[in-house]
């Protein structure tokens, strides 16, 4: 079995880390959301008004997002954030204001529905599972995956250990992660974010992580101008542009944010594993050009529960440390990863910034 601890944690003696740990086994706060079910009879029946006060526990829902705020503007000298060398020399005034972004956006009428369908969801998942659900140490694929990229990006957001996953109480997008290509400073970008050009994975060609068939593909979807911070307030679905394919019997590949144009597969189309299915792009609910990826036990977005998934034939390194190879392992934020070896990779910063010019 794959350790599932993020290389950066905390050792067992650090009685931090042991802290965490302990915090870890606990429920989502996200999860008393659930309980805001309970004052839906108060509107059907008036007798039953004393259960209105349950509809307070709907505002767990904006646990992430209220979590992701409050860690941007006071972060803890003990709390561990490996992906903090990513962007670097940016102002904390972008996360802010994305975080921000973020929860103003709930306000949205296309938005808010969507979120709360995507809330509604997690109960049939939850009770499918009868909630014991899917772990990376219950849980077994059978299927191979791959990266769904070329050359070497790097895992933004997103962790099999719950410490490290950005979305741990949206079961969907529990084992999700969310990739993006840093040059040796830490920047997404060149320099200026002058928009979604400006990124090194934009348009960068994006991969079916293994063989299927493509059951859902959505395109048409603008790409937001800009990237410091904001998400696009015309957004018509959370995912934009998004390829869903099936791969085996309750396993789905989910890849979304896609460049406007550039999903080049059709639904019940077979695809094989390293097919270009689109390419990386900023449309939805993104706040700068990234691929977002995960797995789901269902293809409807709404009602698929998030799968625990390791990618084959990866080279894995941290900032300041040599690469390390894994024939098959989860990853985490903070890495840089590649399929294969790093160092043969054709799909470089430079030869990207090469063919831009």
């Amino acid at each position: 079995m794959a350790n599932i601890t993020h290389p950066l944690e905390s050792s067992p003696s650090d009685p931090n880390g042991g802290f965490a740990r302990i915090a870890a086994q606990l429920p989502s706060p996200t999860m008393l959301w659930f309980l805001g079910l309970l004052s839906l009879p108060a509107i059907l029946f008036d007798r039953l008004e004393v259960l209105n006060g349950f509809a307070l526990f709907f505002l767990f829902g904006f646990w992430p997002f209220v979590r992701g705020f409050l860690e941007s503007v006071r972060p803890t000298e003990e709390s561990v954030n490996p992906a903090d060398w990513i962007n670097t020399d940016d102002d904390r005034s972008v996360i802010i204001r994305a975080n921000i972004a973020m929860i103003l956006m709930m306000f949205q009428p296309i938005v808010s529905g969507i979120g709360l369908l995507q809330m509604m969801g997690q109960i049939p998942m939850a009770l499918r599972y009868r909630w014991d659900l899917p772990t990376p140490e219950t849980y077994e694929s059978s299927v191979e995956y791959r990266l769904p990229f070329e050359g070497t990006w790097t895992v933004v957001n997103g962790s099999p250990d719950q410490r490290h996953s950005h979305s741990w109480g949206i079961l969907t997008q529990r084992y999700a992660h969310d990739f993006v290509m840093t040059d040796d400073a830490g920047q997404t970008h060149n320099g200026e974010r002058s928009g979604p050009d400006a990124h090194y994975c934009f348009g960068e060609p994006i991969l079916a992580p293994a063989s299927g068939t493509v059951v859902t593909a959505r395109d048409g979807h603008r790409d937001y101008h800009r990237t410091d911070g904001r998400v696009d307030p015309l957004q018509r679905h959370l995912l934009g542009n998004y390829v869903v394919i099936e791969h085996a019997d309750g396993e789905y590949s989910m890849l979304a944010h896609l460049q406007q144009g550039s999903v080049s597969v059709s639904e019940n189309e077979r695809v094989e594993q390293g097919d270009r299915i689109g390419r990386c792009g900023n449309s939805g609910n993104s706040t700068e050009p990234h691929l977002h990826f995960h797995i789901q036990d269902r293809p409807n977005f709404f009602l698929g529960m998030g799968l625990p998934v390791r990618f084959d034939d990866i080279e894995i390194k941290l900032p300041n440390e040599e690469p390390t190879h894994k024939e098959t392992g989860y990853v985490h934020a903070g890495q840089m990863v590649a399929s294969g070896n790093m160092e043969q990779a054709e799909r470089t910063i430079e030869s990207i910034e090469t063919r831009r010019q």
